[in-house]
């Protein structure tokens, strides 16, 4: 993964164009046409899927508006930013300009990819992602949802939303209040009008949920990141 970051030097062309990429909207066609460009599963996926699904916002370049051959797509809200090709890799340095210039742009791939040699110089960043796809069916989670004295557990919506801090970020995720609340699964753990512990499954796509936990600090370590996520898990199974 690598993660090249906002430089003033590297705002968008005059012209609005950079390169020979092409800027594009979101539509159901343009999806079924990127899709073949995405044959094999990058790392972190979930937000690729979101991508092409239409369920979170993105930025959409291409060699070619009618019959791309060459795609860059990039989640609006987190900067991870994926490379679909059929059989050739362009020039990427005036893409990677109009990207840096929107915000921090993070690339996934795998050690092996083709992508890498052709990546400008010098990234400001360089780490792995570890994703745990796989939940252990035989965990019980009824005995980890139980909530203790003193507590209780709100499901996210749209009034709760409002309260939460950090609830912007999926609201630039979905593009909206509304289709944040529609579209993601999140439980706060309560205490009088406090919330000390949550939850989020978001983006949900393709059968794979992204988790986020986040508890107050001084309430950290008593576990209660894990009823809430219990919470979660089981509205996601059901």
């Amino acid at each position: 993964m690598f993660l090249t970051k906002h430089h003033d030097v590297f705002r968008t062309p005059p012209n609005g164009r950079a390169g020979n990429m092409k800027t594009i909207p979101y539509s159901t066609t343009t999806a079924a046409q990127l899709e073949r460009l995405f044959q094999e599963d990058p790392p972190i996926p979930t937000r690729l899927w979101a991508i092409l699904d239409g369920t979170i916002q993105s930025r959409i370049l291409v060699d070619e508006p009618d019959d791309p051959t060459f795609a860059i797509v990039q989640d609006m809200v987190g900067g991870p930013t994926y490379f679909g090709f059929i059989d050739r890799i362009p020039d990427l340095q005036d893409a990677f300009a109009r990207l840096r210039a929107c915000q921090e742009l993070v690339i996934c791939l795998w050690p092996n990819s083709p992508v890498i040699p052709c990546l400008p110089a010098s990234a400001d960043y360089e780490g792995v992602a570890i994703d745990f796809l796989d939940r252990s069916p035989s965990v019980d989670l009824d005995p980890l949802a139980e909530i203790p004295s003193g507590y209780s557990m709100q499901r996210i919506d749209e009034e709760l939303a409002q309260r939460k801090d950090g609830f912007d970020y999926y609201v630039k995720m979905f593009g909206s209040l509304e289709r944040a609340a529609k579209n993601m699964i999140g439980y706060c753990l309560v205490q009088g009008e406090t919330i000390i512990s949550e939850a989020v499954a978001a983006p949900i796509t393709r059968g794979v949920a992204e988790m986020s936990v986040d508890t107050h600090e001084a309430f950290r370590q008593q576990g209660l990141g894990t009823i809430a996520s219990a919470y979660v898990i089981r509205e996601c199974k059901a």
